[in-house]
């Protein structure tokens, strides 16, 4: 366990102790680190479906946000809260902080556990708001929000368009749900672009989806290649996603970390994983996640990448740009190809 979790569980520890009307909750698998949006929609069935919904909305830096996240479970609502992160673009040391509760979540207890919050990482007080949420069919809802993309190979598509498949693309299911990454985001996107350009100059042999959310990266290119794909994400969830998402489109799953054939979905903690480096080099690594996690990542990329390999890196602002270059330039990497999607950037990286 790193220092950060010992003194989160440490003080959740004594902030349980004494506070006699709290009781420590298990934290349910849902991670929020290393992705652009994993906003998570309510999921509607008539037959439960609460009468109300309330929000708790504020602002916090990211690096405390899963301090507050567990806070928040300590206090041991029943259900406990859905918990949603995503950033703020154009104010990029801070990200919006969700919490939805079926019932209203009391002020005072909120105010408590985020005094704690300030007083074991010295922030101020920040504003928070309380609201009634609209009740609706949130699977409709993200239907009409989530329409087809289209690339020059791939149409990604939710089940409610299954029917408008072109001819001449090829197709992926993905629908709205807990891991990031539907096709719709500037980043996944970008990454699709890049992976269509590379497909034009030959076919890797050894490839990694860093980061991979839904798998819907790595499931594209499990369809336009016949190489092993490593398909790896910190969030457990993630990895069932993919598995999922790969059964609903016919993608063949690894049998095991031997079997070099198909995708094998992987939870692993970056590179440190014995499982994940045993699985490279790698000539092609997509890494759609942030700024600063590709920053930290660039020495190992450089290391597990092999002397033609390739580096696909997205999940980055345009202000982000040189960052993240003077980091792989550090490596020994020079820029191929840039695509820009509004305010949002994918890279192309090869070795000098």
């Amino acid at each position: 366990m790193n220092s950060l979790s010992s003194q989160i569980c440490g003080s959740l520890s004594h902030f349980v102790a004494k506070n006699t009307a709290l009781r420590l909750v298990s934290r349910p698998d849902i991670g929020h680190k290393g992705t652009n949006d994993r906003r998570t929609l309510p999921v509607t069935d008539p037959a439960t479906t609460p009468d109300s919904t309330w929000k708790l909305t504020l602002e916090l830096p990211l690096e405390v946000t899963s301090a507050f996240e567990e806070l928040l479970y300590a206090q041991g609502d029943d259900p406990i809260p859905t918990i949603a992160t995503f950033e703020i673009p154009e104010r990029p040391e801070v990200w919006t902080f969700e919490a939805y509760y079926v019932n209203r979540p009391a002020e005072d207890r909120v105010r408590q556990a985020l005094g704690f919050l300030c007083d074991m990482y010295q922030l101020d007080m920040p504003a928070f708001v309380i609201e009634e949420v609209e009740q609706r069919d949130w699977v409709a809802e993200s239907q009409k929000i989530l329409k087809p993309v289209k690339t020059n190979r791939f149409f990604i598509h939710g089940s409610h368009d299954a029917d408008k498949v072109p001819a001449d693309r090829i197709a992926l299911q993905i629908e709205a749900g807990q891991a990031f990454g539907t096709g719709q985001h500037g980043t996944t996107h970008g990454c699709l672009r890049a992976i269509e350009d590379i497909a034009e100059q030959g076919q890797p042999h050894n490839i990694l989806d860093l980061g991979t959310g839904s798998g819907v990266l790595a499931l594209a290119m499990a369809k336009i290649w016949d190489s092993p794909v490593t398909a790896s994400d910190i969030d457990p969830i993630a990895t069932e996603t993919t598995i999922e998402n790969a059964e609903i489109n016919h993608v063949k799953l690894a049998a095991s970390a031997e079997d070099k054939t198909g995708v094998f979905a992987l939870t692993a903690d970056g590179f440190d994983d014995p499982e994940l480096a045993g699985r490279g080099p790698f000539d092609l690594i997509v890494a759609n996640i942030l700024a600063g996690p590709l920053i930290e990542l660039a020495p190992e990329m450089a290391r597990h990448l092999t002397a033609d390999g390739r580096l696909v890196l997205s999940g980055l602002l345009d202000h982000q740009q040189e960052r993240v270059l003077d980091a792989y330039r550090a490596q020994g990497f020079s820029l191929e190809k840039e695509y820009a999607l509004g305010e949002w950037r994918a890279l192309t990286l090869k070795r000098v």
